[in-house]
């Protein structure tokens, strides 16, 4: 009975585990101001996660509250330093921490290696077409984010579990580790750590 307990349980919390995945990857997918963080930590983010845990959380929680506090008197600055972190993240590789996988796997460190081609073929088998590398890798966080929220909202948790351990979670705890070492922004540092241990939860669930 409690094992049949357990399943119900897990079934019923799929959608919610894919929505955060889902949330997650929206969050580094593009740059967000201040306003929009601060709707979302009203909103119950980030202890409203069903993958909170680890130290992103209470990291996300005083990086939230110092930005609520310098956003109320200088939203312009806040606005202007969140920018540009998630540039030198994201887009300018100035931190040296690059959100695709080919970067950390491969041993020139170079995007668009084999990783990528074989990240691509792992979609493919599971009905993922394909994706506009121009504007975004398919190796790229936000893209393995939502395939492993794609493979949970069609029940393939065997197949999640093992990208997690083949792909994402081979070089996101590094990227993680950088980022929170070198961000200018409290949020930018908080939301590698979040991610990474949310993936790390994840995974311990799956398994």
């Amino acid at each position: 009975m409690d094992a049949q307990a357990s399943s119900i349980k897990w079934t019923d919390g799929v959608r919610e585990l894919a929505q955060d995945l889902r949330c997650l990857a929206w969050l580094h997918a593009e740059e967000r101001d201040g306003a929009t963080w601060l709707a979302l930590y009203r909103a119950g983010f980030p202890m409203g996660l069903y993958l909170a845990g680890g130290n992103g959380v209470p990291a996300m929680t005083r990086a939230l509250e110092t930005l609520a506090e310098v956003h109320a008197h200088e939203p312009q600055r806040v606005d202007d330093r969140l920018a540009a972190d998630y540039a030198a993240i994201y887009l300018t590789h100035a931190l040296r921490a690059s959100p695709c996988e080919s970067v950390w796997r491969d041993e020139d460190h170079l995007i668009l290696q084999e990783p990528t081609f074989a990240v691509r073929e792992v979609y493919r088998r599971h009905g993922i077409g394909p994706l506009d590398w121009r504007a975004m890798p398919d190796d790229h966080l936000v893209h393995e984010l939502c395939f492993v929220a794609h493979l949970l909202e069609a029940d393939e948790q065997a197949a999640a579990l093992d990208f997690l351990d083949h792909h994402l979670l081979t070089w996101l705890p590094q990227f993680a580790e950088r980022v929170a070492q070198r961000a200018d922004t409290l949020v930018y540092a908080a939301l590698a750590l979040l991610t990474v241990d949310a993936m790390n939860l994840l995974r311990a669930r799956l398994s």
